[in-house]
């Protein structure tokens, strides 16, 4: 799924659009979706994208989202617990604090920078999502691996194509 955003306020407000169809999600029951990975360069909208998300989820009031470039990971107080990650100065084997949460099969992992983890380490189960600058606006493309994130993005593309 390919979306076009023209501003940074399209994409905190695609960013909530997500989160509001995670709320579903679990308010239904049924496999949750536990790991977004983003790709993209410095400047695409990642972190503006989380912020967004993470506004609306429950305890989302009480998160300051900043970018984890330099802490690794920060944790949020949100329904479920995210943990942000950042990849962006790890190079080589994927750090622990990572790799533990990618593993785990609670809460939300968000990992920013995710193309610095080797194929074999990605998680078979999870929604990726590539950020590119074009010329007068941001391109998001988002592909699910799994029945979890091919269910979410369904609902997602629902919610975005009655909104715009």
């Amino acid at each position: 799924m390919n979306i076009s955003l023209a501003d940074a306020e399209a994409m905190v407000e695609l960013g909530r659009a997500l989160g509001r169809v995670l709320n579903e999600r679990r308010a239904e029951g049924g496999e949750q979706l536990h790991v977004v990975l983003f790709f993209g360069d410095l400047g695409t909208g990642k972190t503006t994208f989380t912020r967004g998300l993470i506004d609306v989820l429950p305890g989302g009031e009480n998160a300051e989202v900043s970018s984890p470039s330099f802490t690794l990971c920060n944790s949020y107080p949100t329904t479920p617990p995210v943990v942000h990650c950042d990849l962006y100065r790890s190079e080589g084997a994927l750090p622990d604090e990572v790799d533990e949460a990618l593993d785990a099969e609670n809460g939300l992992v968000l990992v920013e920078w995710a193309e610095r983890i080797a194929d074999g380490n990605l998680p078979p189960k999870r929604l990726d999502i590539r950020f590119q600058v074009c010329k007068n606006n941001r391109l998001v493309t988002l592909s699910p691996h799994g029945e979890a994130a091919c269910s979410v993005l369904q609902k997602l593309a629902r919610v975005h194509d009655s909104d715009g």
